[in-house]
């Protein structure tokens, strides 16, 4: 004989019903509903390889010297090329002409060489209006004491890189006004500057013809090469390998400690294979020390670092949660178990009598 015909037997109909409601209902809200709530709220964690990164970390490679006026080594570059013009129809610059030159002549260049061994994006943009940023509106000579106020105001103008793990090169030719022109830099024929780990400006006066623009333009390049320490490719190469590696490992042992000591750091399946893959390719650049390897390693593991998904659940704590949804669930759910309870006993019972 089935529970049901029992209950049926025992029950009038009407709480017979309400019996089987009030049974179904309570058992849902306390061995799914809760289950359900508290697998929805739990910091998932995929499978992390933490013995092979403390393994990968122990495991250093001697850093080459570099040079203080460099950049250090990235896992990814964005170098932007921006004309600063204004708003003087005569003393401008064709914006097209500039971008025409860019994109035939110095980011082929630059892709070409270097695409191989770093990763990076190449833009343009164009600023007008440039008043305020030179110390006179009357200036002809840049001194050297009013080099880093100039870099200072000039720097506002400019678009900072969204990804954490860039570095931003600035590449800027500066057209100045009717005012200004000839515009020259105190002691530098090149009538140019290099910041050192921020970029290059270079002063366009109108007086120079659009032939020798494009041979302006390709002073650009030269100072690359200064910015990124570029002494000789296969030294930089070698430099660049053993930095991807050094950083690439340290970033993955950080991010390892960070994810034990703080349990509230998502790591979903997507960023779980970035780690794996990181792991592989900085392991095998440690054994062939292979440019490409250790570069692709070191980026897989700064895009995992500086990924924003890691911290969507960070500022909500275990002990936020239980302050939200005790006083929602326990008014209710206390009441509910002491009533499936009673409805065991109660059909427990039933059963016993009628064995």
């Amino acid at each position: 004989m089935s529970i049901l015909s029992v209950l049926r037997r025992e029950l009038p109909d009407e709480k017979f019903y309400l019996f089987i409601n009030r049974f179904i209902f309570t058992s849902l809200f306390l061995f799914v509903g809760l289950p359900l709530w508290y697998s929805t709220t739990t910091t998932y964690r995929a499978p992390l390889p933490y013995t092979s990164i403390s393994t990968l970390a122990s495991k250093s490679m001697d850093s080459a010297e570099t040079k203080l006026t460099s950049f250090q080594t990235a896992s990814s570059y964005e170098i932007s090329f921006y004309l600063v013009n204004n708003n003087d129809e005569k003393y401008s610059l064709n914006r097209s002409h500039y971008e025409n030159i860019i994109a035939s002549t110095i980011a082929p260049h630059l892709i070409n060489t270097y695409s191989q061994y770093i990763d990076f994006e190449i833009s343009t943009e164009v600023i007008s209006n440039t008043r305020g940023v030179l110390p006179s509106e009357t200036i002809h000579s840049l001194e050297k004491r009013q080099i880093p106020f100039f870099i200072n105001k000039l720097e506002y103008l400019l678009h900072r890189s969204t990804k954490h793990y860039r570095e931003k090169i600035f590449f800027i030719l500066f057209v100045p006004d009717e005012k200004q022109s000839p515009l020259t830099v105190e002691n530098n024929p090149q009538n140019s500057i290099i910041v050192p780990k921020w970029g290059s400006v270079i002063f366009y006066n109108n007086q120079n013809s659009p032939e020798d623009l494009n041979l302006v333009l390709k002073q650009f390049l030269s100072h690359f090469n200064q910015l990124l320490g570029i002494d000789t490719l296969d030294q930089w190469i070698y430099r660049r390998t053993l930095e991807n590696y050094n950083n690439g490992r340290q970033t993955l042992l950080t991010l390892s400690q960070l994810l034990l000591s703080i349990p509230n750091i998502v790591i979903d399946d997507v960023m779980a294979k970035k780690i794996h893959d990181s792991v592989e390719l900085l392991e095998q650049c440690h054994k062939n020390q292979q440019h490409n390897l250790c570069q692709q390693g070191r980026l897989l593991a700064d895009q995992v670092f500086f990924d924003p998904s890691l911290l969507k659940l960070l500022y909500f704590p275990d002990d936020q949660k239980f302050a939200i949804y005790v006083p929602l669930y326990l008014p209710m759910g206390a009441p509910l178990a002491w009533t499936l309870l009673n409805d065991v006993k109660f059909l427990i019972n039933v059963l016993k009598k009628n064995r």
